[in-house]
């Protein structure tokens, strides 16, 4: 019995640790999506740099 609690434990625990991973990993995509969406929508000029390298590279 004590060895089935001792498995349960570390499956919860587990289970927790890929729950704040998937947190973090929404978050960063998150984050880059409302980058790209205030990007699009005012084109600051700070961003001109990128870019032109970005249109560079595509031309390559």
């Amino acid at each position: 019995m004590e060895r089935e609690r001792k498995n349960k434990s570390y499956l919860i625990w587990v289970e927790q640790i890929w729950e704040e991973i998937e947190v973090q990993f929404y978050g960063i995509i998150g984050a880059i999506f409302f980058f790209i969406l205030i990007y699009c929508i005012f084109r600051p000029h700070w961003m001109r740099p990128l870019s032109d390298l970005i249109s560079k590279l595509n031309y390559l």
